[in-house]
């Protein structure tokens, strides 16, 4: 039999084992059988706060109180079953009452002949990896909410991203659009114009003037086109006044109600709430109806459709499912919701974009739904979609509230060919860059009695009334032309005479174009293209008019 080697050996003759055991980091201890502690290390004494003598003859439960003690202790049961134990997670209860967390160990110890003796123990102080590991599990946790933070970041990013390649194209298109309609509104002009002085110099048992009716009637359908361009472009003209939302969609509801198959029924729903909004009554009007009309469409074989109208606030951005975002604030949705065959994602996507359309080549023009997209925007509003296959179609127009109550309408003044207001042979300037225009109001206004001296640009303009202010008692300005612009034409006069009598003209502006001219004075408006009573009818509004404000005959709102 070999003798087991003292721990002792190889060492120093002057270190014993007990100075081995007080050198570890670990707590250790010794105990009899019986579990009576016999050995107690320095580092056993400084996690437990009891002092070896203290702790000399006290049962290991008493010293340690670990939470393993307190049902049936596995460290006793498994040394009873003669199997050691490693790294048991517990706590520990010191001397002064603190909580310590950690890792005990036991091995049994035996002499040579196999008899137990007693029991070795060692426990370390996990404090410090606990609070590592609390520390990390709290990092791990900061780093998820801020990669959540991140992905929301970045899902914000890819839909400002979609957003802005959505804006621009929509901006370029609105530019190529736009411009496209100003050169065929002139063309428009010369068209309805000199079809308007024919018509006005012919009786009406004349057989050419039916077909001069048909002309005009053509060609104002055309005008409607362009002007749905010129509305998706943001160039249209808008007469901006407080109107109550409930009415407008009231008229929708009762042409619909005349006019859709009987196999479709319509509910309205209007809110109890005043639904005060600065628009354009005709054009919201219009954008409604063309929403209503694509809903009415998408259900062939009938179904439900209903208009509906709330008041709410929105209390933070709102993004929508058409990629916009909808602002804080006071808010009249305008609800349509169609129980028709509804739209994919890949439609859903394009169904604003000029000249798109699922009608195919006999179908519409594709202009319809961006010139809602046009109005909703220069209303300050915002537009949400929700549809998919099958399941119906909803648009919700989200339009700024107005504080201010709504405005008493004016009656139009329908002027009789026959009976238009005549000149008395003032002289009139008219300034505009396209010939035709130029010949047309040359044609019109010497119909109607006046002298015309004609100016094919800015510059010319200006000198002209330098020459001749005394003789001249009305210009008409054309706003959008090359070189020196109506605006800079506008203010020259104005310059040159304070009290200069100006109707400025055009059919593609901005309100922010127009309005600032308005508010300094200008003498009246004229929309393209032309026709002869509203031209009429302007320039003895301009002539017999000394000092009026523009906000007295625009509205004070000055829409236009």
């Amino acid at each position: 039999m070999f003798e087991r080697q003292k721990i002792t050996d190889g060492l120093p003759g002057d270190i014993s084992s007990s100075a081995i055991l007080h050198s570890l980091p670990d707590a250790v201890f010794i105990t009899d059988p019986q579990m009576r502690i016999n050995y107690f290390n320095f580092a056993a004494e400084k996690i437990t706060e009891f002092r070896s003598f203290e702790a000399d003859g006290m049962y290991c439960k008493d010293v340690l109180k670990s939470g393993i003690c307190e049902t049936e202790c596995v460290v006793k049961k498994a040394l009873d079953a003669d199997q050691n134990i490693f790294n048991i997670e517990t706590t520990i209860k010191t001397a002064t009452g603190r909580t310590i967390p950690a890792l005990v160990s036991a091995s049994l110890i035996k002499d040579l002949s196999g008899k137990l003796v007693g029991y070795l123990y060692s426990f370390r102080d996990i404090s410090l990896f606990k609070k590592i590991m609390s520390d990390l599990e709290i990092s791990r946790a900061r780093l998820a909410e801020r990669n959540e933070e991140l992905d929301k970041a970045i899902e914000e990013l890819k839909l400002t991203h979609e957003k802005l390649l959505q804006a621009q194209k929509m901006e370029a298109l609105g530019t190529l659009a736009g411009g496209i309609a100003h050169d065929f509104n002139n063309i428009l002009t010369g068209i309805l114009g000199f079809a308007s002085l024919a018509g006005s110099e012919l009786s009406s048992e004349n057989p050419l003037h039916r077909y001069i009716d048909y002309i005009e009637k053509s060609a104002s359908r055309a005008a409607g086109l362009t002007n749905k361009i010129l509305t998706f472009a943001r160039r249209g003209l808008f007469e901006l006044k407080t109107v109550d939302v409930n009415k407008i969609v009231t008229e929708v509801f009762q042409i619909l109600e005349r006019t859709t198959d009987r196999n479709i029924i319509i509910h309205c729903s209007l809110s109890a709430q005043s639904c005060c909004a600065l628009i354009d009554s005709s054009k919201m009007e219009q954008a409604l109806m063309n929403i209503c009309v694509n809903a009415v469409e998408a259900m062939p074989e009938g179904g439900s459709l209903t208009i509906k109208t709330e008041c709410l606030s929105v209390d933070s951005d709102r993004t929508t499912t058409t990629s916009n975002v909808i602002r804080p604030g006071d808010y009249v949705r305008i609800s349509v919701v169609d129980t028709g065959v509804g739209m994919d994602a890949g439609t859903l996507k394009k169904i604003f974009d000029p000249f798109f359309t699922t009608k195919g080549k006999s179908g519409g023009t594709g202009l319809g739904l961006a010139m809602v997209y046009g109005v909703i925007n220069d209303f300050g509003g915002n537009i949400e979609v929700e549809s998919s296959p099958g399941r119906g179609t909803t648009f919700s127009l989200y339009i700024p509230l107005s504080s201010s109550t709504v405005q008493a309408g004016t009656p139009e003044n329908i002027v009789d060919i026959s009976e238009l207001p005549r000149g008395k042979g003032e002289t009139i300037l008219l300034v505009d860059d396209e010939k035709i225009i130029r010949e047309l109001g040359r044609n019109m206004l010497k119909h109607l009695g006046y002298n015309v001296i004609l100016a094919p640009e800015g510059g010319a303009a200006i000198e002209l009334y330098k020459k001749c202010r005394n003789e001249i008692a009305l210009v008409i300005l054309d706003l959008i032309m090359p070189h020196v612009s109506g605006r800079e034409v506008f203010d020259r006069l104005r310059q040159i005479n304070p009290d200069v009598k100006i109707i400025v003209s055009t059919g593609y502006a901005k309100n922010e174009l127009l309005q600032p001219l308005l508010a300094e004075r200008a003498t009246g408006f004229l929309e393209k293209p032309y026709k002869i009573n509203a031209m009429a009818e302007s320039i003895r509004n301009a002539i017999g008019r000394n000092s009026e404000k523009a906000e007295d005959i625009y509205g004070a709102e000055g829409g236009i």
